[in-house]
């Protein structure tokens, strides 16, 4: 008779009680609860990093492309899109990167720079183009 007491015992005793169940969830979500805003913060500086990579790879090209094709060539920030533009006919010399579609990044103003045929920006003062995000502090690029 012992052998059948002891077998109900372990039947009973499979799994997990549910007090013990919504321990655990309460412990995962105060965990969560603690790590999705770092991640979100994270994401949010990893966009304006990308960001700022995607101007400066544009005006890289920019510079590149006046030189190897000896004509002015323009960098534009318009509406929130970087475009490099080639002389007349107007030619995308890189797809228009649109920055608050793909980084929820904003620029503060419009930007427009000639690169000359050896590469030059034609610049009376050093060019700021502002970056902002909202949650983030501002970043910037300079042009000289």
């Amino acid at each position: 008779m012992p052998f059948v007491v002891s077998h109900l015992t372990r039947d009973r005793r499979r799994g997990f009680t549910l007090p013990e169940i919504l321990i655990v969830v309460v412990i995962i979500s105060v965990l969560a609860l603690a790590v999705i805003p770092r991640f979100a913060s994270t994401t949010g500086k990893r966009h304006m990093e990308s960001s700022r990579m995607r101007i400066a790879a544009g005006l890289a090209t920019a510079r590149q492309a006046a030189i190897q094709r000896g004509q002015t060539v323009t960098f534009q920030i318009a509406a929130n899109r970087v475009r490099v533009i080639g002389a007349p006919p107007d030619t995308n010399l890189m797809s228009p990167v649109p920055l608050d579609t793909l980084y929820r990044v904003r620029t503060g103003a419009d930007v427009s720079i000639q690169f000359s045929s050896r590469g030059f920006a034609n610049l009376m003062t050093p060019e700021k183009i502002v970056l902002k995000r909202n949650g983030l502090a501002d970043d910037s690029v300079v042009v000289t």
